[in-house]
């Protein structure tokens, strides 16, 4: 893989961050500091709160479909059918596991 040069680096960087920002935003980052700042708990139970430590959680499980994400837009774009089929393999299994993820975290919380 070539290193990337000075524009496509900035890029890069750019884009890093977006994505960082909209999945930490999205993940609850302002109701975690505004209402459950004081929580001594991991995960709080209840639906209207969540905890700094929630918000990391989500934050990694999204970050793990986005990986399943990637992995099936891969198997888009490679021509071997044996390739293609272990990225569309791979990239469903992790999509499931982030979704299973998500829903063990909705089952503690709920």
């Amino acid at each position: 893989m070539a290193m990337l040069s000075g524009r496509s680096k900035v890029v890069f960087i750019v884009a890093g961050a977006y994505l960082i920002t909209f999945f930490v935003l999205s993940s609850g980052v302002v109701n975690a500091s505004i209402e459950g700042a004081g929580a001594r708990s991991f995960i709080i139970p209840t639906r209207g709160v969540q905890s700094m430590g929630e918000t990391v959680a989500i934050t990694m499980i999204l970050f793990i479909g986005f990986a399943g994400a990637f992995l099936l837009y891969r198997a888009g774009k490679v021509f071997a059918t044996r390739t293609q089929n272990a990225f569309l393999a791979g990239g469903f299994g992790v999509i499931g596991i982030a979704m299973m993820l998500g829903y063990i975290l909705v089952n503690v919380k709920v």
